[in-house]
């Protein structure tokens, strides 16, 4: 059997950006000791981590920022992308219908980490 553990994210700071996390994501952070927080969403755990002096020169280049390979699907995704424009959430894509019955928007945290954020059809 195998299982997911983890997903890493990287970030600037983790005090500014945990209510991203928390607010918009959902996530209940069960430790927030800052260079590193774990984080969880139904049952799925998020490493939200700092670049640190330990971490290899390149760690910062390949986990801060850009488009994670982790998608979200909500309920309702006009909703969600109205909530998070009241939260002041940067919309990177706008809500698109896609052909395989879906629609997606993408949004980012403060340290332009990208998310997909879908709704099934």
């Amino acid at each position: 059997m195998i299982k997911v553990l983890s997903i890493l994210i990287g970030v600037v700071n983790l005090n500014k950006s945990k209510p991203f996390y928390e607010e918009i994501l959902g996530m209940t952070f069960d430790e927030f000791r800052p260079p590193f927080a774990s984080a969880k969403l139904h049952g799925i755990e998020f490493n939200i981590e700092e670049n640190v002096d330990y971490r290899s020169k390149d760690w910062a280049g390949k986990y801060i920022g850009g488009r994670k390979q982790v998608s979200f699907e909500v309920d309702s995704l006009e909703q969600f992308i109205e909530r998070a424009n009241s939260y002041g959430v940067k919309i990177v894509q706008s809500i698109e219908i896609k052909p395989w019955d879906w629609k997606e928007a993408i949004i980012a945290d403060i340290d332009g980490n990208e998310f997909i954020i879908e709704q099934k059809i």
